[in-house]
């Protein structure tokens, strides 16, 4: 077994992530038509290269023309599709110009839709799912479709270089691409907004796990959302608690302990801090496991300062606490700029991932809030390819998705189906009250 963490580990004047967590301390700017792009071309293993949308157009044009009786009617088709880019909701591999990749380089893109891109990229792994969307569309845009399709080259711009940290999140992404796969016209619509909800899951779900490597492989943890037309109020202890209060202060601990885990790879692809501990505790040569990380922790604790804070593990269990204690120990001086930097991370995070799932209520504070477009596409996903879902096993869906309501939040959610017509109720219990796809 190789060893589990680098030998000779010396530590570095900065703290830097460069895996696992999309945002940085600057530069978050997301695009998120390039992100899906990207994310759609991954899925597929095929590109749109150094063919532009005039090329596109130019080519359809001499299809038409040669298949057409009437020459004329170009012009009608050309502003009906490309001048009101209509041609992009003809069927999700249009998306693919969005994020074709012009050139060997990849700057155009943008560094900051390229790591969100990667994480989605991670969470899909390895895992074959689909090599072509389905259509069913009239003779016009099957045309302009075939043009393409003829122009589409293999490959992927995106190229993950990270085990999943979240293996039970990167196992209903999965699911979920494949259920929008299905419905071309819904994925056109939503898999943009798909990939939003997942983005806040994955890192509001990787900060309450980041310290947490002894319980293993990840499991869902609660995190408590209500709907945006309920009332928030301070009795309600897990919104209060288990809700944006949570988030936020886990937040804190990411780039801490991700900074911290940067140092301790070996290999490609990089893995989960959980994993890493896993490796050290199955390692067969212990002592000199044990004296390799005390060397590093005591140079660590020298080089920040925190000397009062450092004393000699016994044991790789100890040696991985201390490793904890001393990565967020750096950062709790507000004197220091390495707090700053943190108070960054957390603050991008909740401005470019979290706009949409973050409200301030008045005396209840800030708040983490589903809108009725987000409830929709959950219980859609939740139900997938089934027509409908028990009400307690729906909740259990969004609950591996990373989003919890409490009993008077999904009371409201019932009363929200029922509006909108896709409840069906065998009797008054709750176990027999069952909800249909809004497709």
């Amino acid at each position: 077994m190789l060893f589990p963490i680098p030998e000779g580990l010396t530590p570095s004047d900065k703290n830097k992530i460069n895996s696992f967590l999309p945002i940085r301390n600057k530069g978050n700017e997301f695009k998120w038509d390039t992100i899906t792009g990207l994310v759609l071309g991954h899925v597929l293993k095929k590109v749109v290269k150094n063919y532009s949308l005039d090329q596109f157009r130019e080519a359809c044009q001499a299809r038409f023309i040669a298949k057409l009786d009437e020459p004329g009617f170009w012009p009608v088709l050309d502003r009906m599709y490309f001048a009101t880019e209509a041609v992009f909701h003809i069927s999700p591999l249009f998306l693919l110009f969005k994020s074709q990749q012009k050139g060997s380089g990849k700057s155009e893109l943008g560094a900051e839709n390229l790591r969100m891109a990667e994480l989605f990229a991670g969470l899909l792994g390895n895992t074959f799912l689909f090599d072509d969307i389905p259509d069913n569309l009239n003779f016009i845009e099957q045309e302009m479709l075939n043009v393409l399709r003829s122009e589409l080259k293999a490959g992927s711009v995106l190229q993950s270089q990270e085990q999943p940290y979240l293996p039970y999140l990167a196992a209903h992404f999965q699911d979920d691409i494949t259920f929008l796969a299905c419905h071309p016209q819904y994925m056109l619509q939503e898999l943009t907004n798909m990939l939003q909800l997942y983005a806040f899951s994955y890192c509001a779900q990787l900060a309450l796990h980041v310290t947490d490597w002894k319980a293993g492989i990840p499991a869902s943890k609660p995190l408590y959302f209500i709907l945006d037309n309920e009332k928030a109020s301070k009795e309600r202890v897990a919104v209060q608690y288990y809700g944006h209060k949570l988030f936020s202060e886990s937040s804190k601990r990411l780039f801490p302990m991700l900074s911290a885990l940067e140092v301790l790879q070996i290999q490609s692809p990089k893995r989960p801090l959980w994993q890493v501990y896993r490796d050290a505790l199955a390692y067969h040569d212990q002592p000199r496991l044990l004296a390799e990380l005390n060397r590093y922790l005591h140079d660590f604790a020298e080089s920040r300062t925190l000397q009062p804070y450092w004393c000699e593990a016994q044991n790789t269990e100890q040696a991985f606490d201390l490793l904890r204690e001393l990565a967020i120990r750096q950062f709790e001086s507000e004197k220091d700029t390495r707090s700053e930097i943190n108070n960054k991370y957390v603050k991008e995070l909740e401005k470019q991932v979290g706009a949409n799932f973050i409200q301030s209520r008045g005396r209840a504070g800030r708040v983490l809030v589903l809108n009725q477009d987000q409830l929709l596409l959950l219980t859609n996903l939740a139900i997938g390819q089934r027509d409908k879902l028990r009400l307690h096993e729906l909740i259990k869906g969004f609950e591996q998705r990373g989003f919890y309501l409490d009993s008077q939040s999904q009371q409201v959610l019932v009363s929200f189906y029922e509006r909108m017509g896709n409840v069906e109720r065998m009797s008054d219990s709750g176990d027999a009250v069952y909800v249909r796809k809004t497709l």
